[in-house]
């Protein structure tokens, strides 16, 4: 019993000091655009054995994987406190609506679909003030939901629509950046960063060619991880 009160006020006492951090620190607003570069999906079959979707020869005798889903702009906007001159912490949305996914593997089969993900991120930077502004790390976690738009696979010249699908996932970011202020109560901010946004996976369901059904898939699963480059305005 003694345990269960003593978690508790420090549960309370710890709820109050962040309330009370929070209250003092300096209320910001930001808006970013920016461009994200794709790397390592190995986006697979969840079943080669069954499906034999995603070839790795051109008798597709091995699992094969689609190595990119191309590239995207990216809008993100979110509020942040600094609490220190060295520290802050921000919350963001961004959407990265673009992706691509466009790639001919060995057996001459085309996968085409377009690829969509929300990221809600919590972010803390440590910032290096000097006169003309101040260089900055940071690290993010958050969470995504993916999309996977529906997949149209082409091979000699017929086509076969493969179901899409959208998961939830967790995400994170490391990178590090540069805040030049314009005015007292504006900065530019410039960034590079890795993001992890988890993972993509398509539904089980049916293939069909011009809308006919002609067999079921297991569906497909693989990664969303991008480098990227953003600009903005903290205000």
């Amino acid at each position: 019993m003694n345990t269960k009160r003593a978690l508790l006020q420090l549960t309370v006492s710890a709820s109050l000091l962040m309330a009370a951090s929070i209250a003092q620190a300096q209320l910001y607003w930001r808006g970013d655009i920016g461009y994200s570069w794709s790397t390592n999906a190995d986006i697979q079959d969840k079943n080669f054995a069954l499906d034999g979707g995603i070839c790795g020869n051109a008798a597709c005798t091995t699992a094969g994987k689609i190595d990119k889903v191309g590239n995207s702009f990216l809008l993100s906007g979110g509020v942040g406190w600094r609490f220190t001159p060295n520290f802050r912490m921000d919350g963001t949305l961004t959407y990265r609506g673009w992706y691509k996914i466009d790639e001919t593997l060995a057996d001459a089969t085309n996968f085409k679909a377009d690829v969509k993900s929300w990221n809600l991120m919590a972010n803390g930077y440590w910032d290096f003030p000097l006169t003309w502004g101040a260089p900055y790390v940071m690290g993010g976690v958050g969470y995504a939901s993916n999309k996977v738009d529906t997949i149209t696979a082409t091979n000699s010249g017929i086509p076969f629509n493969l179901p899409g699908g959208t998961t939830g996932n967790f995400a994170w970011a490391l990178g590090g950046g540069v805040g030049v202020r314009i005015n007292p109560s504006l900065t530019l901010d410039v960034g590079l960063r890795y993001t992890d946004l988890g993972k993509l996976e398509t539904d089980s369901g049916v293939i069909t060619f011009t809308g006919i059904p002609v067999g079921t898939y297991s569906g497909a699963k693989g990664n969303l991880r991008a480098w990227e480059l953003t600009v903005g305005l903290r205000f």
